[in-house]
């Protein structure tokens, strides 16, 4: 599942500096622009088995379900930057960039998912006492086996990301619209 991002209220550049974690005196100290994007996932296995009522058991996933989902994913500018202007369209711009590299990451750990989780479920057997430790022994071992297609997500958003934020494109955004650049100096009090 993958909505649209959302646009969020404008809020003080401070403020999105902090949400982004970033020191306030870095080579470019002002946040102009924030997207936020958590992924969540939840699976849902349906066990079958063979034995005794009372164990031990031998199960198999009957029906494996897989939820890939943007739980959050907000757009939001600095309230500093001029609404409805030249800066505020560039900013903008560059934060859909981001938007559309976590959307791109997560169609392609998507599709990497299903062949991990059919190739998962087509091999896998699970010996238990019962039949819910054998389920959650499964949910288990499913975490284990997506865990590599999930840190390829990371490692690709991260990639992506740094290709966008580079300090060519800070110093581009720092002169296009003039002036608008006066206005946001203005109000950020910058000289």
């Amino acid at each position: 599942m993958d909505p649209e991002p959302r646009l969020l209220s404008p809020i003080p550049a401070t403020a999105l500096r902090q949400e982004a974690g970033g020191a306030p005196d870095g080579a470019f100290p002002h946040h102009l622009g924030l997207t936020v994007s958590r992924v969540e996932w939840r699976t849902d296995i349906t066990a079958r088995s063979r034995g005794p009522e009372r164990g031990p058991v031998c199960a198999v996933p009957a029906e494996v379900r897989l939820r890939l989902l943007h739980a959050e994913h907000t757009i939001r500018l600095a309230k500093e930057v001029p609404p409805n202007s030249c800066l505020s369209r560039e900013v903008l711009a560059h934060e859909r960039r981001h938007a559309e590299v976590n959307r791109r990451t997560l169609r392609e750990a998507a599709a990497e998912l299903r062949v991990t989780l059919r190739a998962w479920a087509n091999s896998v057997e699970m010996r238990a006492p019962d039949v819910a430790t054998a389920a959650q022994l499964m949910q288990e071992d499913l975490s284990r086996a997506l865990e590599p297609a999930l840190a390829r997500l990371r490692a690709a958003r991260d990639e992506g990301h740094a290709q966008i934020d580079t300090p060519a494109e800070y110093r581009r955004l720092g002169q296009v619209c003039p002036q608008d650049q006066r206005k946001l100096r203005a109000a950020l009090r910058v000289p």
